[in-house]
């Protein structure tokens, strides 16, 4: 409970007038000396006066006997009382002094230990000590109070004669942290008798405690809160699944307004006056300016932050508690957006002795202070603190109430941190789209995981380093790349043919989809971008007179690609100085997030400045000069963000963060590029020999995919007979009675179209699988299949037996022109790279004999308008939902075999831990995600050049699809 609390509770009723005295009678004399009340009777006027003022003080203590007493609270205005009372709580009685000179043994005057001051005198020697210090013509009496525990006397109330006046005294009393010894000890320098008797009593030097006091009772809670502890508010702004009606109904019936923009923090000249610094004449501005909106006339409530203020630090929002909901409204429609000057109020100052002329020319030279543009917004308590109000009320346990919100990016937007510089929309969304599909799809070259700089663990964040890699455990930059683990892919590098024309050069690889050319480009961008910064106050251009500088960065050479999942953040840290050279610069992609700023190397006792900024999507952040080495900054670890009044929800936010490395001198270090994507760990490039090994990326991302998904594959896929009709039409002109390879046949939907041309067919695949659905798709019923997969009766011979084999399109195990033709449908876009790709054209071009023809298909980076398809980027992964009832029998099987020994786990969650899968718990499905290259317009036939065994006879777009028409020259 704290002291106001204790205060409310007891109601301070006036003591009983005729309680009895227990000083002794023989010590009266002594108490005349130490209250100063009756010095040496040689003053009469100063007796008489005296005497006077011990009688008004008798009327005022019968006057104010059936009164009940609360403490003014800290957010109420001033009380309407015609007087002002003050609560003071403290030790008042004084003490003997022990004799130093009998080794602590108690001196002959040690009896007068039972001493304690008498009621009347303790008052006659306060009312003197006060009528000396602040207000001390407006003190009116003195009452002291009695308890069961009296004496000691610990308690006294103070009349003055206004409740401003009695305000100031209180905070002087704070101010000053007065006590008895300053009230009551007299000082020994005079030589006379008084100095002699007080020279023995000693006095309590803690401070005393001083609680302002009205007599108004209080007011309904639904027009005020009654607890000393100010609320937690919270802003009555739109929350992910609240309904809107519940937040409108709420926002009808609030009091409570959030206002921000007190103080204009872009206005150099607008130095806040001392008397801005009391939060009581604060208020009482605030309240000078809004008493316009108050229809109840009982004042407006205003809460404003107590926490410790810094020399930086100022009042800049506040909440106001209207007396209803009608008034609310007004003042929202009233303020929003306008502009306001507070004044001092003039009753603040004393100029009780100056002329109407005076006090007039007195408040025109009284300092002001400019607002912002307001900004209000409804706010609420929050149900934690009525749930402790009510609690508090009942006696009953406190139940949890709901969760902390995030802090809202608006109160710290007065709060400026210079060289922070928030550039919004530097990347259009298309050039987004393409970055992302790059940096996070299937070529992305993704770092070995690193200890963390506490050693605690892994960094858990998913990163990539380009040009140099950043060790975590040490934070530092590994400058030497030949050292194992330091060789991380170049800085990508634009061709110089294009340096010239870079915007062109970056609509074009947008257009592409070539997502690894664009972030050259964009790194680029960055470097020769011109940015304006705040110069700081010592800065040499900010004593010219300038308040910006320009800056470039053009030796970026190191690039890290940070992923945050929702509810990731990092630490508060500062880039490493040594390590990086000024200007680091963070790029935003996909998702947003608040940012947050904290000074360094404040004093311990002062309250650290902050500065919440959020980060749009495509965003630029530059940190340079003091944003750079004197702030540190972080991302609060949490699933939302509160900006400008509104909840956001946080989702995946990829941050490119483009730096200087330095060597150990401090010069930039040599930028590391290279034009070959995409970009790999390790040795750059692969020869011809290394195409044979298949990928990691194939392996696990098609390989594993489609003999996982071949049952349902075939059900919706095959059933349906949909054929590419260039295919198709190609098998049909094919002469009589030739050898077809079908490679990458996959369950053999193409295998009745060549049946039906006459034709003999060889499948190959690398899923056994879907080769198992190959063979038995002819024992189907013939009813049931599509026009595309029927074989006319003369021709179901050659459906009996097909010829299928597993082996993969790297090294089809036929001879050499053992075929007429050769088709590969839908396969040249599982291939990772660039080798493997010439590689498959060439082991085409090897098994067809010279002058066959060879079809090739692949899927278009450029999609139709009405197709569902479409991709950012050249390389990505295409999901395809799986559903349990096609994976059933797998599951059993592997039940059986002991794979999975948890039985009670569902299909889709055992494919999801066996094929990295995700698993969509709503829809119950396995999500795979399979491995695709969309060809660009010219690509195909690009890499048909790279192989001398054929040469190209026709080339087109189809559907969606690009296609090439080979015919084998050798």
């Amino acid at each position: 409970m704290t002291k106001d609390d204790k205060v409310n509770n007891d109601k301070i009723r006036n003591p009983d007038t005729n309680a009895k005295s227990f000083a002794m009678i023989s010590h009266v004399s002594s108490l005349t000396f130490i209250s100063r009340a009756h010095s040496h009777s040689s003053q009469p006027n100063t007796m008489i006066r005296e005497r006077s003022t011990m009688e008004g003080q008798e009327r005022d203590q019968d006057k104010e006997a059936s009164v009940s007493f609360r403490s003014v609270l800290p957010h109420e205005p001033l009380p309407a009382d015609s007087s002002g009372y003050i609560h003071v709580q403290g030790a008042l009685e004084p003490k003997l002094k022990k004799d130093k000179g009998d080794e602590g043994k108690p001196s002959a005057n040690q009896d007068q230990a039972d001493y304690y001051w008498t009621k009347q005198g303790l008052e006659e020697a306060l009312h003197e000590a006060l009528t000396k210090i602040c207000q001390g013509s407006a003190l009116q009496s003195v009452s002291v109070l009695e308890d069961n525990s009296s004496p000691p006397y610990t308690k006294v109330r103070l009349s003055y004669s206004s409740p401003l006046a009695a305000l100031k005294v209180v905070q002087y009393f704070r101010a000053e942290k007065v006590s008895a010894h300053d009230l009551l000890l007299v000082s020994p320098n005079n030589d006379n008798e008084e100095a002699t008797m007080t020279s023995h009593w000693q006095f309590a030097a803690r401070p005393l405690q001083a609680t302002l006091l009205t007599t108004q009772p209080f007011l309904s809670t639904q027009m005020a809160w009654n607890r000393s502890n100010p609320p937690k508010f919270r802003r009555l702004i739109a929350r992910p699944g609240e309904p809107v009606e519940l937040l409108q109904q709420e926002r009808q019936i609030t009091r409570y307004v959030f206002l921000s923009g007190l103080v204009d923090t872009t206005n150099k000249n607008n130095n806040n006056p001392p008397w801005w610094d009391n939060s009581r004449q604060v208020c009482e501005a605030i309240r000078s300016q809004l008493h316009v909106y108050d229809t109840s006339g009982k004042g407006i409530e205003l809460y404003i932050s107590n926490k410790k203020k810094t020399s930086n630090r100022t009042t800049h929002f506040c909440h106001v508690g209207m007396r209803s909901p009608e008034d609310a409204r007004a003042l929202m429609a009233g303020l929003q957006g306008k502009i306001l000057t507070w004044k001092q109020p003039c009753d603040w100052n004393d100029t009780s002795t100056c002329t109407t002329e005076q006090q007039q020319q007195q408040q025109q030279q009284q300092p002001t202070i400019q607002s912002d543009k307001l900004f209000l917004d409804y706010a609420a308590v929050t149900k934690r603190s009525e749930a402790k109000a009510t609690a508090k009320a009942t006696g009953e346990d406190l139940v949890k109430g709901e969760k902390s919100r995030s802090e809202c990016t608006s109160v710290t937007k007065h709060v400026v941190v210079p060289g922070l510089v928030l550039i919004t929309d530097f990347i259009t969304p298309q050039e987004e789209q393409v970055l992302l599909a790059a940096l996070t799809g299937p070529t992305a070259p993704w770092a070995p995981s690193q200890t963390n700089f506490s050693n605690s663990g892994a960094v858990k964040r998913r990163v990539q380093h380009y040009g140099y890699v950043f060790d975590y455990e040490t934070a530092n930059v590994n400058r030497d790349r030949s050292q194992p683990g330091s060789d991380c892919p170049p800085m990508p590098g634009m061709p110089p043919s294009d340096m010239s024309s870079l915007e062109a050069y970056t609509e074009t690889c947008t257009a592409e989809g070539r997502g690894w050319e664009l972030m050259a480009g964009i790194a680029e961008r960055t470097r020769r971008t011109t940015f304006e910064i705040q110069a700081k106050d010592d800065d040499e251009e900010e004593q010219q007179g300038q308040s910006t500088i320009t800056k470039q960065f053009p030796k970026l050479n190191q690039i890290t690609v940070n992923v945050y999942e929702p509810g990731e953040g990092i630490g508060s840290h500062v880039d490493t100085p040594s390590a990086f050279d000024d200007g680091l610069i963070s790029v935003s992609l996909n998702g947003g997030v608040v940012m947050e700023f904290r000074r360094q190397q404040q004093q311990q006792d002062d309250e650290k400045i902050k500065k919440l900024v959020y980060l749009p999507p495509r965003s630029l952040l530059l940190m340079s000069g003091p944003a750079r080495f004197e702030w540190e900054h972080m991302i609060v670890t949490r699933m939302t963000d509160t900006h400008e009044g509104v909840v956001l929800h946080r989702s995946r936010r990829v941050s490119m963060t483009l730096r200087t490395a330095i060597d150990l001198s401090g010069e930039p270090m040599p930028c590391v590029s290279s034009t070959r994507f995409p970009p790999v760990w390790g040795t750059v490039g692969q020869s011809a020999t290394d195409a044979l090994v298949t990928p990691s990326m194939e392996r696990e991302h098609v390989h594993a995919v489609y003999d996982a998904i071949a049952t349902q594959w075939h059900h919706t896929r095959g059933k349906r007979g949909v054929l590419w009709p260039g295919a198709t039409q190609f098998l049909k002109e094919l002469p009589e009675g030739s050898i077809v390879a079908d490679v990458g046949c996959g369950d053999g939907k193409y295998f009745p179209a060549i049946w039906e041309a006459g034709s003999y067919v060889i499948g190959s695949d690398i899923s056994l699988p879907l080769l198992q659905q190959a063979t038995h798709a002819h024992q189907q019923d013939a009813a049931s299949q599509p026009d595309s997969r029927r074989v006319s009766e003369h021709r179901q011979h050659l459906q009996k037996k097909p010829a299928v084999l597993v082996a993969d399109c790297m090294n089809v195990p036929l001879r050499s022109k053992s075929c007429d033709a050769a088709i590969c449908i839908a396969v040249m876009h599982h291939l990772s790279t660039r080798d493997r790709r010439i590689r498959c054209i060439s082991e085409l071009g090897r098994i067809v004999k010279v002058g066959g023809l060879i079809n090739i298909q692949a899927w278009a980076m450029e999609q139709q308008e009405k197709s569902k398809r479409k991709f950012a980027g050249t390389d990505v992964f295409v999901p395809f939902n799986a559903q349990p009832k096609y994976l059933e029998a797998a599951k059993n099987t592997a039940i059986a075999t002991g794979m999975h020994p948890d039985p009670g786990k569902s299909t889709a969650q055992l494919y999801s831990e066996e094929y990295n899968a995700d698993y969509d718990e709503q829809k119950g499905l396995v999500v795979f995600k399979r491995y695709c290259h969309m060809y660009r317009t010219g690509e195909l036939e690009e890499l048909v050049q790279e192989v001398d065994t054929v040469e190209l006879y026709e080339s087109g777009y189809e559907s969606g699809n690009h296609f090439v028409i080979l015919r084998v020259v050798t």
